[in-house]
């Protein structure tokens, strides 16, 4: 299983594990709060303020681990 995965998401999964941890804490963070700002349904409006504010302040960090934009692929 695990060289299936690496197969398929090989460069990607190398540079996360290259990250520290609390850079990837900023990622998990963003993914989590992008889960929860698709999911205000029926939610009261000011869970929904909380939800976008919480998107907000993860997006505000995740701008702090560095992205290495490659080339070859374009």
């Amino acid at each position: 299983m695990k060289k299936k995965f690496l197969l398929l998401f090989g460069d990607e999964f190398k540079e996360y594990s290259s990250l520290t941890a609390k850079q990837k804490f900023y990622v998990w963070y963003f993914c989590l709060s992008l889960c929860f700002l698709c999911i205000t349904d029926d939610s009261p409006i000011w869970a929904i303020i909380v939800v976008v504010l919480n998107f907000a302040n993860a997006a505000r960090l995740i701008k702090k681990v560095p992205i290495s934009i490659d080339d070859k692929g374009i």
